[in-house]
């Protein structure tokens, strides 16, 4: 029966897709990224922080609602049998319709504070939110697995960074969009005319991820006991080392970027039109990240990019503990702009290097409890150390900006250990960092660098036409 669901959609009974397969999975792959964000933009991020905040939601409450990305992470299991059973491709779908539907939930909260208590209508916006997320850790499992599948290793980062491309591409003229929709009407409706859109545009991007072509792989490697990879994961110095970046690079990110937005609304009183302009520059920094790494990431390597990318952290935070007393646009934006070049450029890193140490049998396993693990770390960090400290905070009596420094002066503390921990992992066929900070002081070099890449993007456009 179960071979029966969406039969013969996207199953090749080889064991690696031809040329034309993978070309096409690729372009598959980047419509689901494109749609995605669109639906991304609509339901979550700022325009849920700013939604929680219209609904009456605290600082400690946000920083919840926030930390449930990570939180959610050991759904990824649910995903590992559902992988096993249909395969990479409508597990993720499957996973993305019901995702989309969870948030549309995230309309009725206004109704049940009005109709019932506002508490009531606050349970309900992190019960949607945590089914919003929870959909996605189970759905995400076959992320990394599929990428492997429409990929080689001398395309990968290429293809990576063209998927946070395109995502923040998209994402941009999303919340460009969201602008114009919210300067007209900041009303409650408009806020839910908006989750409403993002939803069916998820529902949308079900489809298209549902048609990737895939190997028996997923399947297999989805079947395998998940106790072997974590024994590989342990034992091997390798991924276990990764292990530990990935989940001290998460739980970093969660402390300074899920933050920023509220530090920046609560702490200014900004209006939703000028934080979601700042949201835009983040956007903008995750482009140029992409743009970044499809340039230097096969080249120079993953490690030096993924140290480089979590040393920003730090000066993200130093940026915070410095800022101004009175709103200044510009001071901001180099803030916004290097978290969105930090998040796009540290996953891309972390999973360029995955990929380039795990083996195809255990990719399905390994990457759900690479994910699980940083994932809570990251999500009890988040709830815990940045939400808890807020919270003592203003148990303290302090406020406003006030509050905000503290916090950030705390954080930049907590990162200078994390970052030591990301430089612990293994050098591959990597530059070293002093050398590729080198080529981005050489415009000579990075002209180089470019050049190559046009070339080899024109013969693999060559190729395809052939």
């Amino acid at each position: 029966m179960k071979d029966k669901l969406f039969m013969g959609l996207n199953f090749s009974d080889e064991s690696i897709l031809s040329f034309s397969e993978k070309m096409m999975g690729r372009r598959r792959f980047l419509w689901f990224t494109r749609i995605n964000a669109i639906s991304f933009g609509c339901l979550a991020e700022s325009i849920l922080i700013l939604y929680a905040i219209k609904n009456g939601a605290e600082d400690w409450l946000i920083g919840v609602i926030a930390s449930f990305f990570q939180l959610t992470m050991p759904l990824m299991f649910i995903g590992k049998g559902l992988i096993g059973k249909f395969g990479a491709s409508r597990t993720f779908a499957l996973s993305w319709i019901f995702r989309n539907l969870s948030g549309a939930m995230l309309i009725l909260v206004p109704f049940f504070s009005r109709s019932i208590h506002p508490t009531v209508g606050l349970f309900v916006l992190a019960l949607s939110a945590f089914g919003f997320f929870g959909f996605r850790s189970i759905g995400f499992t076959a992320n990394t697995p599929l990428i492997a599948e429409v990929t080689d290793k001398n395309n990968r980062g290429k293809f990576i960074s063209q998927i946070w491309l395109h995502f923040n591409l998209f994402y941009l003229f999303t919340m460009l969009a969201l602008i114009g929709a919210l300067k007209l009407s900041n009303q409650m409706l408009t806020y839910q005319i908006i989750i409403i859109f993002g939803s069916l545009a998820g529902l949308v991007a079900a489809f298209f991820i549902l048609r990737v072509p895939e190997t028996i792989h997923p399947r297999n490697s989805g079947q395998l006991p998940i106790r072997h990879s974590f024994y590989y994961l342990l034992k091997t110095p390798r991924p276990r080392k990764l292990l530990f970046a990935w989940s001290a690079a998460s739980a970093g990110m969660v402390l300074i970027n899920s933050f920023s937005m509220v530090s920046l609304k609560n702490g200014y009183l900004i209006s939703d039109n000028s934080a979601l302009a700042f949201s835009m520059i983040q956007i903008g920094g995750g482009i140029v990240a992409a743009f970044v790494n499809s340039i230097f990431l096969d080249r120079v390597g993953p490690r030096p990019m993924l140290i480089l990318y979590s040393c920003g952290l730090i000066v993200i935070s130093l940026l915070w503990i410095a800022s101004p007393g009175q709103f200044v646009n510009y001071y901001f934006i180099p803030i916004f702009l290097l978290i969105g070049l930090n998040v796009a450029g540290t996953s891309t890193a972390l999973s360029h290097y995955f990929l380039s140490i795990v083996p195809d049998q255990e990719r399905v396993s390994a990457s759900i409890l690479v994910y699980v693990i940083s994932g809570i770390v990251a999500g009890l960090t988040g709830a815990f150390v940045g939400g808890g400290l807020l919270r003592l905070l203003r148990i303290l009596n302090f406020s406003g900006l006030v509050a905000y420094r503290i916090y950030f002066i705390v954080i930049a503390l907590i990162l200078i250990p994390l970052v030591l921990i990301i430089r612990r992992i293994e050098r591959l066929d990597d530059w070293r960092i002093k050398d590729v900070l080198g080529i981005f002081f050489s415009f000579r070099d990075i002209r180089s660098l470019y050049t190559l890449h046009r070339l080899q993007h024109e013969s693999n456009n060559d190729t395809m036409k052939g």
